[in-house]
């Protein structure tokens, strides 16, 4: 064969692997999500409150292509890790639906391999960083501090999740993230299979006991604050695909110990437990207060007919 016949061979080769892969990424079509919370929680939602909700959805806080365009690679990388999380519904040592890229504070923490989770970090970068801008605007609204103060934010723990309708792989129950945690974010991504069931259900708004559940679309961020209870739901079929991240902001006014000191993380502790008392407190207030309100205005109606 000669050195022309053999080129024009290898061209067509590479043409004929360009049109076959073209053709598969045709066929691989990413499943439409939906995206639309029930009526209960639209309802919820649109209530008046006298205290903010502590937790929020935030639409497109990813670019639904960016996640796209990442996500082969994402399954490339994923490489899943075995954790014991006590409160799964599978028992001990028994959940392993997560690639952890960041891990430095929970049950497992020095048991995780990073290394292994280091390419699927590499894939997930700017993805984080679009996720650490999106819950830091958000966290600096229902936690405003003073301008004389600085507040930094440190991701404890990031990782990708795939739920499955596999025994041990549907979900994971109620839950909150952890006394150090001091907010989270869930981040939905792409799939091509789709999936029945999943999303995620938050209990937010009078006593903590309102039910709020979002389906979860593509790009869609479930912001959470410290000690929110919230659940992914079991998955009935399919594959749905989220980044999870655990965050700790650290508010530092001038005097304060350095962060980072145990004096400092003791302090932290103590601050995140007198908000949580506070907020119950002004809650069960706001509660009482329109319980009140709403009495009065049935007497009135009454009284008026």
């Amino acid at each position: 064969m000669s050195t022309r016949e053999l080129g024009a061979l290898l061209v067509a080769s590479a043409c004929a692997t360009c049109i076959l892969w073209r053709a598969r990424q045709l066929r691989r079509r990413f499943a439409v999500l939906a995206t639309s919370p029930p009526p209960a929680t639209l309802a919820a939602l649109a209530k008046h409150r006298w205290l903010p909700l502590r937790h929020a959805i935030v639409h497109d806080a990813v670019a639904q292509r960016k996640l796209e365009e990442a996500f082969d690679a994402m399954c490339d990388a994923f490489k899943p890790q075995q954790v014991d999380y006590s409160n799964t519904a599978y028992g001990k040592d028994h959940w392993k639906l997560s690639c952890f890229m960041e891990y430095s504070n929970g049950v497992a923490a020095g048991r995780i391999n990073l290394a292994q989770g280091g390419p699927l970090k590499h894939v997930c970068e700017d993805i984080l960083r679009d996720c650490d801008a999106v819950f830091m605007r958000w966290y600096d609204e229902i936690h405003p501090h003073l301008k004389t103060a600085t507040r930094s934010m440190t991701r404890l723990q990031s990782f990708v999740t795939r739920y499955r309708r596999f025994a041990d792989e549907t979900h994971l129950p109620r839950h909150i993230d952890g006394a150090n945690v001091s907010g989270s974010l869930v981040l939905g991504l792409p799939t091509y299979q789709g999936f029945t069931g999943g999303g995620l259900t938050v209990w937010d708004g009078d006593g903590e006991k309102e039910v709020f559940e979002y389906p979860m679309g593509v790009g869609e961020a479930c912001l959470l604050d410290t000690r929110v209870w919230h659940q992914s739901n079991p998955v009935l079929s399919g594959e749905r695909w989220v980044i999870v991240i655990f965050y700790e902001v650290t508010t530092t006014k001038p005097g304060d110990p350095a962060p980072g000191s145990a004096q400092s993380r003791s302090e932290a502790v103590r601050g995140l437990l007198k908000t949580r008392v506070l907020n119950a407190a002004r809650r069960k207030a706001a509660s009482e207060q329109g319980a009140l309100q709403s009495s009065a205005a049935k007497e009135e109606i009454v009284w008026k007919g």
